[in-house]
C-alpha cells in the first residue's frame, strides 16, 4: 500500500514523499525496468534480499 510520508528538511517543492512497499513494483518477480528521461534501470532483488539499482 502507497502512502505520503513526512521528509522534513528535503530540498525539493513538498514536504512529502511517496512511499511503497517493494512488492507493489515488483510483484512477484526479482527484476524491474524503470524508465527515467529515456534511459532504462535495473531494479534487481537479490538472493539476500537487497535492491540494486543498475542503468
Amino acid at each position: 500500500m502507497s502512502h505520503i510520508a513526512e521528509e522534513p528538511g528535503f530540498a525539493g517543492k513538498s514536504d512529502t514523499v511517496k512511499q511503497m512497499q517493494v512488492q507493489e513494483l515488483m510483484g512477484d518477480d526479482r527484476e524491474v525496468i524503470i524508465i527515467h528521461q529515456g534511459e532504462e534501470y535495473r531494479l534487481r532483488l537479490t538472493s539476500n534480499n537487497k535492491l540494486i539499482l543498475t542503468k
